[in-house]
């Protein structure tokens, strides 16, 4: 009898880097299945429509928009442990402040009977560096975990020690069983980076970027600096260094062109607000959305058709726009922090943060990047 392996996070439908992989995970572990003795499903949220379930690859739907899915998770857990008489394993491919609600026991003691996973994108770390609070109770409660990078791993790493030496300290303060208590060593953190599809790669005709970038690249002249930008429309991308980059750039007398690809217009950040104050014409932007359904040779010629790319978030435990565009042949200019600095070869390629800031209930730092 196989063992359930089920994957929890982004649901396969959502343009986001954890449905990709998730998404791309499934589809080689399928084929592999029976070999390496699991049965593999899938459990994400691709909103509005709430919680999905997936047997993949066939689709049933449960839907649940009351929390992290753990209601959804409970309910799929004990079918599964009935179907193949086995606890599944869980592998959690989310922030682990979202999978507290999955791995936290109830003050009437009841848990989710699995064994959890977890493949974590850190992108950040506190100012002792290492995350606190209910996402280290989480990281804390897998039985196995996985960075995305060397950057995730390390801060993966102090999280799971920080929660075993305090342990250990209780016990020696308490004089409970002292004399078997025994200092925690740091346990190094393994990692696993993602794949990329082959059709990213240099020289990939313009024409096939399709019709609407190629009328708009041909009316910018052709010596213009074409800023490219691939990242979703949300507070922690700094999608203004792009618009305010290009602003420079104009302002010395270069002729430039942004293109973004992206997947609201509207969200934390109006796109059309922006490029109005940073003094761009309509002609020098060229917006493409997730509604654009976009294939991976079409972004590949876009990204070859740029002079640079911007990574424009503030933090990344892996950042699939950066590796896409120097798969293309085009360099890529991401901030000098987390995760995202790993991949960029060249140090005059990465930005020293300006200043750092604190953000969300878990105090993460985030950087400050200059545009010029």
């Amino acid at each position: 009898m196989p063992i359930p392996f089920l994957v929890y996070g982004d649901g396969p439908r959502l343009p986001s880097g954890l449905a990709r992989i998730a998404r791309d995970l499934l589809l080689r572990l399928t084929p592999e299945a029976e070999e390496l003795g699991i049965a593999v499903h899938q459990l994400g949220v691709d909103p509005p429509d709430g919680w999905h379930f997936q047997a993949w690859p066939f689709w049933g739907f449960q839907p649940d928009l009351r929390d992290q899915g753990r209601e959804a998770l409970s309910i799929i857990v004990e079918e599964l442990r009935e179907r193949y008489d086995a606890p599944p394993i869980v592998l959690m491919i989310m922030d682990p402040s979202r999978c507290y609600d999955l791995t936290r026991v109830e003050p009437n003691g009841a848990e989710i009977q699995a064994n959890f996973w977890g493949y974590f994108p850190l992108d950040s770390e506190n100012p002792h560096g290492r995350i606190d609070g209910p996402a280290a109770d989480a990281i804390w409660a897998c039985t196995r975990v996985l960075g995305y990078g060397r950057y995730g791993s390390g801060v993966l790493q102090r999280t799971r020690y920080a929660k075993a030496l305090h342990e250990y300290e209780t016990l020696q303060a308490r004089k409970v069983t002292a004399r078997l208590a025994v200092p925690p060593v740091h346990h190094p953190v393994p990692y696993l980076p993602h794949g990329l599809d082959p059709s990213f790669r240099p020289g990939v005709p313009l024409e096939e970027s399709g019709p609407g970038f190629v009328d708009w690249r041909a009316q910018l002249p052709a010596d213009a600096w074409i800023l490219g930008c691939v990242a979703t429309n949300q507070a922690r991308k700094d999608l203004s260094l792009l618009f305010a980059t290009a602003s420079i750039l104009k302002q010395q007398g270069q002729a430039v062109g942004v293109w973004l690809h992206t997947d609201r217009l509207t969200n934390a950040w109006d796109i059309g607000s922006l490029a109005l104050a940073f003094g761009l014409e309509r002609a020098e932007v060229c917006i493409s959305t997730a509604l654009t359904l976009l294939s991976d040779p079409q972004l590949a010629a876009r990204y070859g058709a740029s002079t640079v790319t911007l990574g424009v978030g503030l933090g990344e435990g892996f950042g699939y726009p950066l590796v896409e565009s120097l798969a293309s042949g085009t360099p890529v200019m991401h901030g000098d922090f987390a995760g995202g600095a790993e991949l960029i070869a060249h140090p005059h390629w990465l930005i020293p943060p300006a200043a750092w800031r604190l953000e969300s209930a878990y105090g993460v730092k985030r950087p400050v990047l200059a545009p010029d």
